[in-house]
């Protein structure tokens, strides 16, 4: 009846689909004979693949095990294993039981949200994830913008996309980020329900996985690309968002030629959704995150699951540039009606229906700069529909995708005392300390960047700006976005983004060493500041900082905000340019000292000797030591090295402060 199916006319499909647990449902029970502990087990289709080299493809070999349960048990020991069948949703039935013993080893368990709420932890040991997007094969044939509709895809893109991600595990990466996406690894696209034709892109996703759990390295793992919930998809993505809908012709020459995606075809449908708000489809996508669960949601390599990347983009045109999501409109509460459902609904499906416990589920949404706009990506508080996604309590961090080349952007205003959040301040740990008060969850920045073209005018400098100063705001984590793509024989890239790796781990090993994670387990006291510079109309200089809860301890850094995406390359940047910041005390570089105006770190103890070590921007390397008492208030006056605005210099220093 299985074989029936897969060689059926598509869409018109007989028999048996061992994809949807409607037509066949097999699980299993796994019972810890000594502790009584139970856990639960699904089983997906497989497929064997193997490379084809000569001929630049995958072959489908020989299954003699179609149906696999894996299974990453968190005790030695002996466990009982029972199997269960059921088909066309009756008759369930045990099918098989056994005992299996498993060995006892050293390898690290699930991610967890630490006891404090506002970070991850694993066996008990806080992480603190520092990383980069490896999104997908990117490169050389990805047929992302293929004007072919039957092109297939050809084996070197996977190829490059394994060797980038080896690339990175060698040099010490030990965080990523990578997207379920329908030119190269998505299960299920042109037809909804069948992944047999996609089974090579699933073995591929297995070897990652593998490899990530050989070299103790974790993934963020987002399972719907935004282009999907797109009626044209933007950034020229259309090949694969929802249907076939068209724009003017003066924006894009070509007709869209491209498979509509299967949901559209199932429903006869031209709105995204339609999937969602359909159970018809609903039920498939339903499907489809089951056996993406069942392949590998029971590894310890995946940190965690993001549900899509934008989902403020349901519904919208991306060259009309109308976001149905942020309008007051029908089509606005359709939308995030929407968005809801499906964060919601699925979240519940993985964890209650599918009895998966030991993944941590995110919901990813833009930063609500400012003192306001606390409810998601929400622009309005009086639609008819609004979308509380973060309040459900199956999601449990939540996902942010910033972009802003401006200098300025973690601390905008500060009207109060270092150490307080004034009823007006716009800062990024202002904002996040209300997030985490509304929704009592951690925040990540799944993806963050300058925008736009940037990382090519700035020589990528944006990147060691950020990734060095944005954990101190009480983010839980941080992926950079453009550190993936590399000059290759089929696109115009000039530049190897790979190149900013090194400061990025850089930064990993640093916020995860044992001192910093010693005061990030803590409730600490986080204190900010920005100063002018010898009459600068601009705050040239800012400093955020962490103390330890017993206040012997703290670290922080110092910035020259005029080292930015304008001054970084060293070159003169046009109007036109993507790195141009308006502001003109941000377009000239200028050595920062510690005179006339000291920077404060308030809110250790009084009257006590510190010692403050400081450490260089590029390798985190220890440039100068100082030692100062701290007056009555437990204030300390920081005496730095010069602040210079060079690639090659230190515009940003780190430093740690110790009692003496």
């Amino acid at each position: 009846e299985i074989q029936t199916y897969l060689i059926s006319e598509p869409h018109q499909r007989k028999g048996l689909n061992p994809f949807v647990s409607w037509d066949v449902n097999i699980t299993a029970e796994f019972t810890h004979l000594k502790t009584g502990r139970k856990e639960h087990g699904i089983a997906f289709w497989y497929t064997d693949v193997k490379r084809d080299y000569t001929n630049g493809h995958w072959k489908q070999l020989k299954t003699d095990l179609p149906f696999r349960i894996r299974f990453a048990p968190p005790l030695g020991g002996d466990w009982n294993v029972k199997v269960f069948q059921e088909t066309n949703s009756k008759n369930r039935r045990l099918v098989d039981e056994l005992t299996i013993s498993v060995k006892e080893i050293e390898n690290p368990g699930h991610v967890n949200v630490h006891s404090s709420k506002r970070y991850l932890e694993r066996d008990g040991e806080i992480i603190l994830p520092t990383g980069v997007n490896l999104p997908f094969p990117y490169v050389d044939n990805n047929l992302l913008y293929s004007q072919d509709r039957d092109e297939k895809l050809k084996l070197r893109s996977w190829v490059e996309y394994r060797k980038l991600v080896q690339q990175y595990l060698v040099q010490g990466g030990k965080y990523f980020r990578f997207f379920v996406h329908p030119s190269t690894t998505d299960i299920e696209f042109e037809e909804v329900g069948y992944y047999q034709g996609r089974q090579h892109l699933a073995w591929e996703i297995d070897q990652i996985v593998k490899m990530c759990e050989e070299n103790n390295a974790l993934i963020n793992f987002n399972l719907m690309y935004h282009t999907m919930m797109m009626k044209m998809g933007d950034y020229y993505q259309f090949k694969y968002d929802y249907t076939d809908n068209w724009h003017d012709k003066t924006v894009w020459p070509y007709k869209d030629i491209n498979h509509i995606s299967g949901y559209s075809k199932l429903l006869s449908s031209k709105t995204p959704s339609d999937m969602i708000l359909k159970e018809e489809g609903f039920k498939y996508l339903k499907e489809k995150t089951r056996y993406m669960m069942a392949r590998w949601g029971y590894s310890t390599a995946l940190s965690n699951v993001e549900l899509v990347s934008e989902p403020w983009h349901i519904d919208q045109n991306g060259f009309t540039h109308v976001t149905p999501y942020d309008s007051i409109s029908t089509e606005g509460d359709r939308a995030r009606k929407a968005a809801y459902k499906y964060h919601s609904g699925i979240a519940s499906y993985i964890k209650d229906s599918l009895s998966i416990k030991n993944k941590l589920i995110g919901a990813v949404g833009r930063f609500p700069a400012g003192n306001n706009r606390i409810h998601s990506h929400l622009t309005s508080s009086t639609p008819d529909q609004i979308d509380s996604t973060w309040y459900d309590q199956n999601i449990d961090f939540i996902s942010i995708s910033y972009y802003s080349s401006s200098p300025e952007k973690t601390i905008v205003s500060k009207n109060s005392s270092n150490n307080e959040c004034g009823s007006n301040e716009n800062s990024m740990a202002c904002v996040i300390e209300r997030l985490h008060e509304t929704y009592n969850k951690p925040l990540l920045f799944g993806e963050s960047d300058h925008g736009d073209g940037t990382p090519i005018c700035s020589d990528l400098q944006g990147h060691r700006i950020d990734v060095k100063r944005y954990l101190y705001t009480g983010a839980a984590g941080h992926y950079i976005w453009a550190a993936f793509n590399y000059p290759d024989t089929t696109n115009e890239q000039i530049q190897d983004e790979r190149e900013s790796w090194s400061e990025i781990i850089n930064a990993q090993e640093y916020y995860n060493s044992s001192e910093m994670k010693k005061i990030f387990a803590t409730q600490f006291i986080q204190g900010r500041q920005k100063l002018p510079f010898k009459g600068s109309r601009q705050a040239l200089v800012e400093q955020q900082y962490l103390i330890y809860s017993s206040r012997t301890e703290a670290a922080g850094y110092i910035y020259n905000r005029s080292f930015n995406v304008h001054t970084a390359s060293g070159n003169e940047v046009s109007k036109e340019s993507t790195c141009y910041l308006y502001s003109e005390d941000y377009q000239t570089p200028v050595a920062i000292t510690w005179k006339p105006q000291k920077l404060k770190v308030t809110g250790l103890r009084s009257f006590k000797k510190y010692t403050i070590r400081y450490y260089g921007f590029t390798r985190g390397e220890f440039l100068v030591q100082d030692e100062i008492r701290t007056s009555l208030f437990g204030k300390l006056k920081l005496k730095h090295p010069t602040l210079t605005p060079t690639k090659k210099g230190n515009p940003l220093i780190w430093y740690s402060i110790r009692e003496y």
